[in-house]
């Protein structure tokens, strides 16, 4: 029998990720994409039957009895664990809260998170991180592999609905994933804000960059709209601005009927996860996809026809990919511990980051 060992665990705070390398696009891009194809191979566990593939979310519908915590848009809470094989082989979870009126109320942004990741043999925990960048580049990351894997080089012009952060990560994924790419169209019905985000953009996309005050204008003849907000009321797109080949990705909350897409063009990160996911948080468009799989309103469609990414990542679908499309990808927790992961080797490899120590020797021990 071993000896009783000290455990220990690098802590890695934000700056030291991005040193670490967690804003980089390219590499995360090729990480997510890695990610899904390991699922696709049966090499990715989250959730076990009867568990909820995003995680377990606490949400405030309303007041609690004796408490001030009040529901409101976006207000939630959630745990996202996930075992990631192949080349990365951890286990991870993200822990979240999210509230839209973090950056009034509090000056925070809107959602906080932090990743832990653990030996998957032990379960000795191994790295802890500060979530926000890593979250919000694999929220981008999968926008990107998603356009690349539905339009591929028929993108050349993309939307974006919203220069917030997930806009920025957003607009850096297509740039990387879309060779094609030739302009990104950036929508805030305030022009100052969408000429901000090109201000701070340009010198990081190669496309060019198209600041718009007027939803329709930025929609028509898009390629590929990307939903990043979370305003309220949620933004609202007009079928009639879709191009009969192209696709809307809704990272966020949106407005228009499910119908406005080929019944064979509805695209899912992974299915039951969109389902779970329509279940958990009030939004819309996910409602809508709810509402159609279980009960035939606004578009009749089987949760069998649901398209699957990681299914065309693995190359299991090769089917046309050509129509009015859309993709959900609400967020899956293999993508925070896989590109938590790459985060953490780098940090290894580059020795950045603090250790911690839980306990020199465990206090209770077995007494034979």
């Amino acid at each position: 029998m071993p000896d009783n060992q000290p455990l220990e665990l690098t802590f890695l705070p934000q700056e030291g990720a991005v040193e670490a390398g967690a804003a980089a696009m390219g590499p995360c891009v090729e990480t997510i994409e890695y990610a899904f194809d390991l699922y696709n191979r049966n090499r990715v566990a989250m959730g076990d039957a009867g568990q909820h593939m995003h995680g377990h979310v606490t949400t405030f519908p309303g007041k609690l009895e004796g408490e001030d915590l009040g529901g409101g848009p976006d207000r939630r809470f959630s745990a996202m664990p996930a075992y990631v094989g192949g080349d990365i082989r951890k286990m991870g979870i993200k822990w979240y809260g999210s509230n839209v009126t973090n950056p009034d109320e509090y000056g925070l942004p809107r959602s906080l998170h932090t990743i832990t990741l653990n030996d998957p043999a032990s379960g000795r925990p191994l790295f802890l991180t500060d979530g926000q960048v890593i979250s919000s580049m694999r929220t981008g990351a999968v926008a990107g592999i998603g356009a690349k894997q539905i339009q591929g080089d028929r993108a050349r012009v993309a939307t974006i609905i919203g220069p917030g952060v997930i806009g920025q990560t957003s607009a850096l994924a297509l740039d990387e994933a879309l060779d094609s790419l030739e302009e990104i169209r950036i929508f805030h019905p305030e022009l100052s804000k969408a000429e901000a985000f090109e201000t701070e953009m340009r010198d990081d996309v190669d496309a060019e960059i198209t600041p718009i005050d007027s939803t329709a204008e930025a929609v028509t003849g898009a390629d590929v709209t990307v939903v990043a907000t979370t305003a309220s009321p949620p933004p609202k797109i007009d079928p009639s601005w879709l191009e009969e080949d192209s696709l809307v990705i809704p990272l966020g909350d949106l407005r228009m009927p499910l119908s406005a897409f080929d019944s064979d063009r509805i695209f899912c990160d992974i299915p039951q996860n969109t389902l779970e996911f329509a279940n958990q948080v009030d939004w819309q468009i996910f409602n809508a996809i709810g509402a159609a799989v279980d009960y035939g309103v606004g578009l009749d469609i089987d949760r069998a026809d649901l398209r699957a990414l990681h299914e065309l990542v693995g190359e299991d679908d090769t089917a046309s990919t050509d129509g009015t499309s859309i993709l959900f990808a609400p967020g899956l927790p293999m993508e925070d511990v896989a590109w938590a992961s790459h985060v953490y080797e780098n940090a290894r490899e580059a020795d950045l980051g603090q250790t911690l120590r839980l306990f020199s020797e465990p206090y209770f021990t077995k007494p034979y």
